[in-house]
C-alpha cells in the first residue's frame, strides 16, 4: 500500500502532454515549411518571365505582354501595320509548369485615342503549359512565342494617343546607329 501512495501520475501525464505537443508542432510546422519551399520555386520561375515582351500568338499579328513580379500585367494586341487594336489587364501566377491567367479590364483604340475600362476580373482562367524558356502552349493547343524583351514599353493610358509598335521600333533604330558613330 505504501508503494501505491508513492506512485504519482504527474510524470506520466507530463510525458504524454510533451509527446502530444511535439506531434502537434510537427504536423503544424511541416506543411507550412513545405508550402514555403514550393512558393519559392514558383517565385523563381516567375521572375524569369517578368518584363515587357514582344509575343507572337495565333490569330494576332503581334502582342506586347507586360508581366509584373506581383502577378499583375497587361496584354496588348496590334494589327499587321503595328497599330494598337485592343488590350486587357491580366492576373497571372505560375504553379509548377502551368501558368494560370485571368483577364480583367479592357482597352481599345477608337479614332486614334486609347479607351480603357475595368469591369472586374473574368471568371474564366486560361491555363498555359510552359514548353521552354520562350514558348507557352494553351490547353486548346494555341502557342504563344515570346520573341524578345522590349526595354522601353509603357502601358498606354486612357485618353492617350494609340501607340504604333513599328513607329516605336523605327525611332529606336536611328538612335542606336547614331550612338555607334
Amino acid at each position: 500500500m505504501k508503494l501505491l501512495r508513492q506512485l504519482s501520475f504527474r510524470p506520466v501525464l507530463v510525458s504524454l502532454l510533451q509527446s502530444y505537443a511535439l506531434t502537434f508542432a510537427v504536423f503544424l510546422i511541416l506543411p507550412v515549411f513545405a508550402s514555403a519551399q514550393e512558393q519559392t520555386g514558383n517565385q523563381a520561375a516567375a521572375k524569369s518571365w517578368v518584363g515587357n515582351w514582344l509575343v507572337v500568338g495565333q490569330g494576332d499579328e503581334q502582342l506586347v505582354w507586360q508581366l509584373h513580379a506581383d502577378g499583375t500585367g497587361f496584354a496588348h494586341g496590334f494589327r499587321a501595320d503595328g497599330q494598337l487594336t485592343h488590350g486587357f489587364a491580366i492576373s497571372w501566377r505560375i504553379n509548377g509548369d502551368t501558368v494560370r491567367i485571368r483577364t480583367g479590364g479592357t482597352l481599345h483604340c477608337n479614332s486614334g485615342m486609347v479607351y480603357a475600362q475595368f469591369t472586374g476580373w473574368s471568371a474564366v482562367t486560361l491555363d498555359f503549359n510552359v514548353i521552354d524558356g520562350r514558348h507557352w502552349r494553351q490547353h486548346n493547343g494555341g502557342i504563344l512565342a515570346f520573341q524578345r524583351r522590349l526595354a522601353d514599353w509603357e502601358t498606354p493610358n486612357h485618353g492617350a494617343e494609340c501607340p504604333n509598335l513599328y513607329d516605336r521600333e523605327q525611332k529606336e533604330t536611328p538612335q542606336t546607329a547614331s550612338a555607334g558613330n
